[in-house]
């Protein structure tokens, strides 16, 4: 019985294929029986001696970001100075954590959003007085959506 053990997204598994040539194939997944259609043809293993090609490195891992994106302005400060926030995504307004008045630094948390179930701080894009609070948490917005000005 072909033994294989495998990681995805960097998390071991141990599969067993009792089977191979079985249609449904069954897979057993750290203990777990789940029966697949396989389409086309399947490779099987030569019979008798073969060479045997080197194993592949496994891909190195990307580095974690030093940073965390910030909100960009949705257009250049007008002749008032004021900088638009604008959603860099769709999703829901979690929390807002700033007030109209209030000074923020950049990089500064003004609101956090919701996208496909992550959780994403939305900064600050330079310093100022906050003018205006254009969303609630529950809301949702759209890409480009007006979250906060900053003069």
């Amino acid at each position: 019985m072909p033994v294989f053990d495998v990681l995805i997204d960097g998390k071991p598994y141990h599969i067993e294929v009792p089977d191979p040539g079985a249609s449904p194939l069954e897979v057993i997944v750290d203990g777990q029986a789940f029966l697949v259609n396989v389409s086309g043809v399947i490779a099987t293993a030569p019979t008798g001696p073969a060479s045997v090609p080197p194993p592949v490195p496994a891909p190195a891992a990307l580095p974690a970001p030093e940073s965390v994106p910030i909100a960009r302005p949705a257009a250049p400060a007008g002749a008032n100075g004021v900088h638009d926030i604008t959603a860099p995504m769709p999703g829901t307004i979690l929390s807002v954590d700033v007030k109209v008045g209030q000074a923020v630094e950049p990089g500064q948390v003004v609101c956090v959003l919701e996208a496909m179930k992550m959780k994403n701080p939305i900064r600050a894009t330079q310093g100022g007085a906050i003018t205006e609070v254009a969303v609630q948490p529950g809301h949702s917005v759209a890409y480009g959506d007006l979250l906060v000005k900053l003069a």
